[in-house]
């Protein structure tokens, strides 16, 4: 005879197994919540401040508007490293000024890794690598003073150096794309690129800074001659910017091919100038004639002063081009400027190089 075995021992067990559940998951559950409660409150000892960190990260945003590209602007700044607990809307923007100068300095060592990878195997990729060490080296001075302006609060002075930065940027990566042939110079030419967007923050909020003062909320991204914006010079109102060479300058020093002069080739004279003069002008007087030299006024030649006996009269002239082996656009120009306060007057600079043959006749660095 078949005898049935009792059910009562398998309901228990089952009733024990789904207690045995619910007390592990009522365990598990406590443990959760104590190890929440510690996380949260190990991050309110050892995070910042939480009642600093939303001020500075609207001040950032409200600072970025002024940035064409926001949400990078916010990134770089915020990892940067230079921003100081007390923050304000000037110490933001001397903080975009120093993320543009520590990344200036870092394009520099990649170009100058180019030159070296590429001295005595490819002279195109060398000499474009020079150049663009000569205006990252520009670049690099111009930085400088534009954080010393935005320290003693002369926003108009800071932008226009920090506009020649961008153009020094620019340059360098411009003179990068015609060797762009290796993964070296492409990913220097993409650093470059995104420091001149860092260049592009710092002058924006400058621009802002400006025109709106400290307040961020009226920034916004500038705008510029191509939407038709004019920017006035002053409470004038006229718009038209006021200057020129002053007139009843005395000449320091004179030039002429003749003889009877200081100096026969104008270059000299430009050496004999004093250097990193702050200002006083040094005023070189070049006398009519043809002169057929390619002139550099460095960086440490400031307030050099070009005085000559008319258009056409007194002529500097050249013809290097860009289908001479080793010669780049900038490096064609007959006169190039580098130092401050250069200006000149009653002059004439050609480059006879012709068409078809890209030159130019003066670039002014500054």
């Amino acid at each position: 005879m078949h005898i049935r075995k009792p059910a009562k021992p398998t309901l228990f067990r089952k009733f024990k197994l789904l207690f045995i559940s619910m007390a592990s998951f009522f365990t598990l559950t406590i443990f959760s919540l104590i190890l929440f409660f510690s996380i949260s409150s190990a991050a309110r000892h050892h995070s910042p401040d939480s009642s600093t960190s939303p001020s500075i990260s609207l001040q950032i945003r409200g600072a970025c508007k002024a940035s064409r590209d926001p949400p990078t602007c916010e990134s770089v700044l915020t990892d940067s490293g230079n921003l100081p607990s007390d923050l304000t809307t000037s110490l933001i923007i001397q903080s975009a000024v120093k993320v543009s100068s520590k990344n200036n300095d870092k394009a520099k060592e990649m170009v100058q890794a180019i030159i070296d990878a590429s001295t005595g195997n490819n002279q195109n990729r060398t000499d474009a690598g020079k150049v663009c060490m000569e205006v990252l080296g520009y670049a690099e001075y111009r930085v400088g003073l534009t954080g010393q302006a935005v320290m003693n609060g002369g926003y108009k002075s800071a932008r226009a150096w920090m506009s020649s930065v961008m153009v020094y940027q620019y340059d360098c990566w411009s003179a990068l794309k015609y060797v762009n042939g290796t993964s070296q110079v492409s990913k220097t030419m993409s650093f470059i690129n995104s420091l001149i967007g860092y260049s592009s923050n710092a002058l924006g909020m400058m621009v802002n800074f400006d025109l709106y003062g400290g307040d961020t909320g009226s920034w916004t991204v500038p705008k510029t001659e191509r939407d038709g914006f004019w920017e006035g010079s002053g409470s004038g109102g006229s718009g038209q910017v006021k200057g020129g060479v002053p007139t009843g300058l005395k000449p320091d020093v004179t030039v002429c091919k003749e003889g009877g002069c200081d100096y026969k080739m104008v270059q000299e004279a430009v050496n004999a100038a004093p250097e990193n003069e702050q200002t006083r002008k040094f005023v070189i007087w070049i006398k009519s004639g043809l002169y057929e030299e390619k002139v550099r006024v460095g960086l440490e030649k400031k307030n050099v002063v070009f005085l000559g006996d008319g258009i056409g009269k007194t002529v500097i002239t050249g013809s290097l081009s860009v289908g001479l082996v080793g010669v780049t656009t900038y490096e064609t120009a007959t006169v190039g400027v580098g130092g401050d306060g250069f200006m000149a007057s009653g002059i004439t600079f050609q480059n006879t190089a012709g068409p078809g043959s890209p030159s130019c006749s003066i670039p002014i660095r500054q």
